[in-house]
């Protein structure tokens, strides 16, 4: 179901700032297993014009070059090397080479996938005034896709192994959903321009809101 969560007013008048923008970027920022992957897809395949650019598409790079499994533990882990590069950088590595590489691109229309933390929400929602695209549904239901996920995808079975109260993580510990990497999300979906509540089981119904966001962002079919 969507949700338009900012008044009309206010919507036109971010409508109007992104149409101005020399990139216009459409970002997604989602719970795990929302389901931002869908959506995504969803969009290049029936618009035109859209470059990708992924957030943690560097992250996995590294734990390819390091020959280790892309599982959540891993990443996680990786997540951890703008903490140590911070103090020389000034910023986040990862927010910093998909903000360099739209620089230096100049896509006409872009889908930044799938910003976490405030940081990259100033960069890309605030600063580069992108269209914020939040996803959310239910722990319960998320949960079950991570369980699903361990028949389809190997590198994920940590994430099938899990039980409820571990997906759901440890404050303390800093584990689950309080971890570095998802603790920022349920902030920066309270400021998404959409909410998509993406409570099915079903793909094909989460299309027609997907549909409609395009059509007031005005995005040309193929």
């Amino acid at each position: 179901m969507l949700k338009v969560i900012k008044n009309n007013k206010v919507l036109q008048k971010r409508l109007r700032e992104w149409k101005k923008q020399k990139t216009r970027l459409i970002v997604f920022c989602g719970q795990r297993k929302s389901g931002k992957d869908v959506f995504i897809q969803y969009l290049k395949k029936h618009y035109g014009g859209l470059h990708h650019y992924r957030i943690a598409f560097a992250i996995s790079i590294i734990a390819q070059i390091l020959d280790l499994p892309s599982d959540r533990k891993i990443l996680h882990a990786l997540f951890g090397v703008n903490k140590i590069l911070f103090p020389i950088l000034g910023e986040s590595a990862y927010k910093r080479v998909v903000a360099r590489l739209l620089d230096r691109e100049h896509p006409r229309l872009a889908i930044v996938e799938a910003i976490r933390t405030k940081e990259e929400y100033k960069e890309f929602v605030v600063k580069r005034k992108g269209m914020l695209i939040g996803i959310s549904a239910p722990a319960r239901l998320r949960y079950e896709r991570a369980l699903r996920d361990i028949t389809k995808n190997k590198e994920k079975r940590d994430e099938g192994r899990m039980t409820f109260k571990e997906f759901l993580g440890d404050q303390k510990k800093e584990t689950g959903e309080y971890s570095p990497i998802e603790r920022e999300v349920s902030w920066i979906i309270k400021r998404a321009d959409f909410i998509i509540e993406n409570d099915t089981q079903h793909k094909r119904e989460c299309y027609p809101d997907m549909e409609n966001i395009a059509a007031f962002l005005k995005l040309k079919k193929k």
